[in-house]
């Protein structure tokens, strides 16, 4: 069995995970950074963001960084001189978001209690409504199916994802039991292992401190980032 090892401390509150170009990228909470490191633990700042919390990151196809610095209701795009300016601003649907993804033709699903569509042209619509507290999201690699942790519903919740971007046919892609059952014996037969992660916080999380617009300036608690290398075959 893999070994976790400490990768990097000293982080100011480190949320959205990403693996992006072969080296971990997340956000500084804390510091209003976005890091980035390789896996022998050598980081760097890769853009300060002019936020307080929370804020999330994904890349469009073409590389370009995209960040959501959720009290603002804004996604950002960092240009190639590493400048941030205004990719779309969701504040008419919204008024503070969370978390972030982006499929493969380029659209953005950006959420809070809703989920809002950017798409490549830069139209932003409403999409879904309803979400208990939405978190972490994927998409799957057809590009047909979002999927999004519902924090306060305990679940994953997915939709089918229309060829204009649009969503439809909500649905259970896990609940509770589910799991419960992956976090006591994950496996590559388990349909959460097999199947897309969805990063930032698990469905189980119920801190009021996370909700969309919760004040966490004062909490500048050190954290801890480990990174557990799997080397079985079947997570190559």
């Amino acid at each position: 069995m893999a070994q976790p090892r400490i990768l990097l401390t000293g982080l100011a509150f480190g949320e959205s995970p990403r693996w992006h170009d072969d080296r971990l990228w997340f956000s500084n909470w804390g510091t209003q950074e976005v890091v980035t490191a390789d896996l022998d633990g050598n980081s760097e700042v890769a853009a300060r963001v002019p936020t307080t919390i929370p804020y999330s990151i994904d890349w469009l196809p073409d590389g370009r960084l995209l960040v959501v610095p959720g009290q603002e209701a804004l996604l950002l795009r960092r240009e190639p001189d590493g400048s941030l300016i205004t990719h779309a601003d969701l504040s008419s649907l919204g008024p503070v978001f969370n978390e972030i993804v982006v499929d493969g033709r380029g659209n953005a699903y950006v959420n809070g209690e809703i989920v809002v569509l950017v798409t490549p042209d830069g139209s932003v619509r409403q999409v879904a409504e309803g979400l208990a507290f939405g978190n972490g999201m994927a998409v799957t690699p057809d590009n047909r199916t979002l999927i999004v942790a519902e924090s306060h519903g305990n679940r994953l919740t997915a939709f089918d994802i229309a060829a204009d971007g649009s969503l439809s046919n909500r649905h259970v892609w896990a609940g509770p039991r589910l799991l419960r059952l992956h976090a006591r014996r994950p496996g590559p037969q388990d349909p959460l292992h097999a199947g897309s992660r969805v990063a930032g916080h698990g469905p189980h999380d119920q801190r009021g401190a996370d909700r969309p617009g919760a004040d966490r300036r004062g909490a500048r608690a050190r954290h801890r980032l480990a990174l557990t290398r799997r080397t079985s075959q079947s997570s190559r």
